[in-house]
């Protein structure tokens, strides 16, 4: 197993803070034009409220993701450095 480039390691990065930004913006227009207002027909202060009520559950979904990555991204790079390799 090889130890990741840097531009890997960026390419993840941006690629999880672009979920983390975008994910959010877009899910609050989404659920308050088309579910809200057009399903529900709620009214504008319950689609607001909804509507960023989803978009923190969206981003918890998306920090999680980047936590569980990065928790399990670590673990392999720990089988990769040797015992007398390690730093105290």
């Amino acid at each position: 197993m090889e130890e990741p480039t840097s531009y890997s390691v960026f390419k993840t990065i941006l690629g999880y803070s672009a979920l983390i930004l975008v994910s959010p913006i877009l899910m609050f227009f989404v659920s308050k034009i088309i579910l809200m207002e057009g399903i529900f027909n709620a009214g504008p202060i319950a689609s607001n409220v909804w509507s960023a009520i989803f978009a923190v559950i969206i981003l918890h979904v998306a920090v999680g993701l980047y936590i569980y990555k990065a928790y399990f991204e670590a673990d392999k790079v720990k089988h990769l450095v040797k015992p007398d390799e390690k730093e105290d």
